[in-house]
């Protein structure tokens, strides 16, 4: 009786350790049910990538939306700034020539006063006693045709400066009306000036979440085939211009008009001899294609540098400071957009100087 006892003691530890270990068997097959396979994991990267590259594209066209309006806006800005440099040179000219003929008109009244005090000082009967001087009657129609010409002088002085008095009303009240309408230009450029300030900081906002997808989909391909590589290169994809730049010259957000040949007045009337690139303060300023960065300064392009390729050679100016030298490949950063110089907004005076002129090569609004 006691041998069975102890038997089915036996049996009862060995049932428990069983149980036991099917318990550890089931907790751990649980436990390797929750951690995902590297299938799904790739599965997920999988689907999370594709995700991306629909928001990746969308987020393109919004910006692309958002860059066409600002170069709207840049236009406006473009001929509002055109007209003010041009009424600003108008008033200058008016207030030169102002002052010119206030001097003049100073300088007749005081000839005209002296003569006034001269005939106040002989008194009338001078003249008399000076014709009655006369020795004979050549010398009386002498003195009689002189006497008439100071008589006609001192009426054509006195014409002269009542002239002239006339002449400097008519040109103060130009004066006046130019300051009008250079304060309105003034205004207007401001005002195209903040509004495109504005489209370039939601443009910023948009390209600030696009670049975070990007990079989240670079690390996402790491672990994916090559397939998805080639998508996510797709969407980095470098365009070229004009069969001669393999970058655009300004990182986004930017807005261009082609505003080659405008007429500018500073330093003198000229056309405008490149376009503008309006960005941020401090957006890259890139190499368009191989060759050789030199550095420039001048006080209309303030700090400026130039790239000499096989093909021709550019020349960035408003740096915020001198930029690179020596030899630089495409898209290397070779600056960033400032204000030195004569610029009132920052931006990128961009020149492109072909060896070749082709045949066809486009004209600007301005017929240049």
């Amino acid at each position: 009786m006691a041998h069975n006892v102890s038997g089915s003691r036996r049996l009862f530890r060995r049932a428990l350790g069983a149980a036991a270990a099917l318990l550890v068997v089931t907790s751990l097959a649980q436990v390797a049910g929750a951690e995902p396979s590297t299938k799904e994991k790739l599965q997920a990267a999988k689907a999370e990538f594709e995700q991306l590259t629909v928001e990746i594209a969308t987020q393109q066209r919004v910006l692309s939306r958002l860059l066409l309006e600002a170069a709207v806006i840049a236009e406006r800005r473009e001929l509002a700034y055109g007209r003010w440099q041009q009424i600003t040179v108008e008033l200058r000219d008016t207030r030169a020539q102002l002052g010119e003929a206030q001097d003049e008109y100073q300088r007749l009244q005081d000839v005209l006063e002296a003569r006034a005090r001269e005939a106040y000082i002989v008194g009338p009967g001078s003249g008399l006693e000076f014709l009655l001087g006369a020795t004979s009657i050549a010398d009386l129609s002498a003195r009689v045709e002189y006497m008439n010409a100071l008589t006609e002088e001192d009426l054509d002085l006195a014409s002269e400066v009542q002239n002239l008095r006339n002449t400097l009303v008519a040109e103060k009240a130009d004066q006046e009306r130019l300051q009008a309408k250079a304060a309105k230009a003034l205004r207007d450029v401001e005002t195209e000036e903040s509004a495109l300030e504005g489209k370039l900081g939601e443009a910023e906002d948009v390209l600030g979440d696009l670049n975070a997808k990007k990079a989240r989909a670079e690390e996402l391909v790491k672990d994916l085939e090559k397939r998805y590589q080639r998508e996510l290169a797709a969407l980095y994809g470098v365009k070229a211009h004009d069969g001669v730049f393999r970058y655009c010259p300004v990182d986004e957000p930017r807005a261009v008009y082609d505003g080659f040949g405008a007429p500018r007045y500073g330093g003198g009337y000229h056309p405008h001899a490149g376009n503008d690139i309006i960005a941020p303060q401090g957006t890259p300023i890139r190499a368009t294609f191989d060759g050789v960065a030199a550095i420039s300064t001048n006080s209309l392009g303030g700090y400026a540098v130039y790239v000499y390729g096989e093909l021709g050679y550019t020349y960035n100016a408003h740096l915020m400071q001198p930029g690179v030298t020596g030899y630089v490949l495409a898209g290397d950063i070779i600056g960033h957009v400032g204000t030195t110089g004569n610029a009132s907004t920052p931006h990128n005076h961009f020149e492109w100087h072909p060896k070749v002129i082709p045949s066809d090569w486009p004209v600007s609004p301005y017929g240049y």
